[in-house]
């Protein structure tokens, strides 16, 4: 993927990402089956939240890649039915994923530490040897450094906390 990478553009969606986004590693436990046994899985990620969906539209054209899809809330007495509809832009796959971040990664304030750590979680996975046999797709195993990195995020995202140094 070759990102158009306008200055300006680029600053301006890492502090739209720095302010609405959320870069994390999903932890999905893989069902045991008769032919594999019970394994995790991590996927890497970044949301960006907002009511408006034209802006997000902007960002999955200017990305180029990705998915935006309404979030749906849960119903609470003391929600109004006059709230906005809320979106998320969601990019999963880690070969649009890692120049997305290697661009915003001199802009971001906020988000650093995770740009960081998710820049090493790809690095990571794509060096890992895929281990392939009896015509299925290849896997690998992660390593205790992958969750390490998934923990590491996770504390990092936490709500209400400060994450600035």
């Amino acid at each position: 993927m070759v990102l158009k990478t306008n200055e300006k553009e680029i600053a301006w969606l890492a502090g739209f990402i720095d302010g609405e986004g959320y870069l994390g590693i999903e932890r999905q436990r893989k069902k045991e089956t008769a032919k594999q046994t019970a394994s995790l899985l991590y996927h890497p990620y970044l949301i960006i939240a907002n009511s408006n969906y034209n802006v997000l539209e902007f960002i999955r054209e200017y990305v180029g890649y990705g998915y935006i899809y309404e979030v749906q809330r849960k119903k609470s007495k003391s929600r109004h039915n006059n709230e906005k509809p809320s979106f998320q832009y969601k990019l999963t796959k880690m070969d649009k994923l890692m120049p997305l971040l290697n661009a915003l990664q001199p802009y971001l304030h906020l988000k650093q530490q995770q740009c960081d750590l998710l820049l090493k979680f790809i690095n990571i996975r794509q060096s890992a040897k895929r281990i392939t046999g009896r015509g299925h797709r290849g896997s690998t195993s992660f390593s205790n450094l992958e969750e390490e990195i998934y923990q590491k995020l996770r504390i990092l995202n936490k709500r209400g906390l400060s994450n600035t140094p």
